[in-house]
């Protein structure tokens, strides 16, 4: 029997965090970023992991962010905290945090730096779920970021031993892995992908949804697809896939972050700067990275300014070039 609030089905936006000139956060372009999201259809925020720079903020500077997001969503969507840390203390303590500020789920990442044995993870997983009983928690799956994994079978052991662990987010790019987690005997995984070009093909097979950096920027675009994946209208989800998969691609060679931020930029959407060592993209990437979005038609109908673009269900998708 499974305790604890569940991460919704769909799209969760792994939401991005604003720094000023003077490294601090700045976060009042939050404000109009959340609001942008949820009215473009999202179904979740998923605050504080890579693309929020989570792990790059001190513990006051976590909090603060998760009390102000939290805050201002004020309930119109749920809401995942990003918990993750090196060490259990401080990722109990930043679950028990999220909780009392009214969290729906928190997540947290394989513990970095040291590579962990089996024993270790599951007691470490264990302690930040008990920190946290009223809510539901979710393994997340990083080893290109972490440096290694902690595997199917121990996700599958904790959601079935422990009643608040529900599930993962995995950013790896395996179709076969997400299909293990979805067989697992005698348990039932609740699986969000965290890649960009997975999403239709991990709802077909089974997948709650998906959590998306690139949603900060085309929300409408990362939505469509799961609004017409659950329509049943495949082929057009497919589509919308393979738009999704373009942009994704167009990332390649430049800071992800950087990049992420680029885009809502071009959408007239503030995302601040980044935390040092982290960067915005210099003019010398930015220029290569905006003709490689050129070269795809059906990607630029995307990244029209946001006041000016349609929500994927006021109005039909732009069609795929071909």
């Amino acid at each position: 029997m499974t305790t604890g609030s569940h991460a919704p089905a769909g799209i969760l936006c792994a939401l991005i965090t604003p720094f000023g000139e003077d490294q601090a956060t700045d976060l009042a372009p939050l404000k109009d970023d959340v609001d942008f999201l949820i009215e473009r259809g999202v179904h979740g925020l998923f605050v504080l992991g890579t693309t929020g720079e989570g792990v790059l903020l001190d513990p006051s500077e976590r909090r603060g962010v998760a009390e102000f997001v939290l805050q201002h969503v004020g309930g119109r969507i749920p809401v995942i905290v990003h918990c993750g840390a090196p060490d259990t203390k401080t990722t109990a303590d930043l679950a028990r945090h999220a909780q009392d500020n009214g969290a729906d789920a928190a997540a947290a990442v394989v513990p970095y730096y040291f590579q962990y044995t089996v024993p270790e993870l599951y007691r470490h997983f264990v302690a930040v779920a008990n920190a946290a009983p009223d809510i539901g928690h979710y393994v997340y799956e990083n080893p290109e970021r972490v440096g290694y994994s902690a595997g199917v079978k121990l996700v599958a052991r904790l959601v079935s031993e422990v009643a608040n662990i529900h599930g993962v987010k995995d950013t790896g790019d395996s179709i076969g892995k997400m299909t293990d987690y979805l067989t697992q005997p005698k348990t039932t995984i609740e699986v969000y992908t965290g890649n960009n070009s997975t999403i239709f093909p991990a709802l077909m097979i089974g997948a709650r949804g998906a959590v998306s950096a690139l949603a900060n920027a085309v929300p409408e675009l990362v939505v469509g697809i799961y609004e017409r994946w659950k329509e049943g209208h495949l082929d057009e989800a497919r589509d919308l896939q393979y738009t999704l998969a373009k942009l994704h691609s167009s990332l390649a060679g430049v800071s992800f972050v950087g990049a992420v931020k680029h885009l809502m930029k071009r959408r007239g959407l503030a995302g601040g700067l980044a935390r040092a060592p982290q960067s915005l993209l210099t003019p010398e990437e930015a220029g290569p990275f905006d003709r490689r979005l050129a070269a795809f038609e059906d990607v630029r109908a995307w990244l029209a300014p946001a006041a000016a673009a349609a929500s994927p269900g006021s109005s039909p998708a732009p069609a795929p070039p071909g």
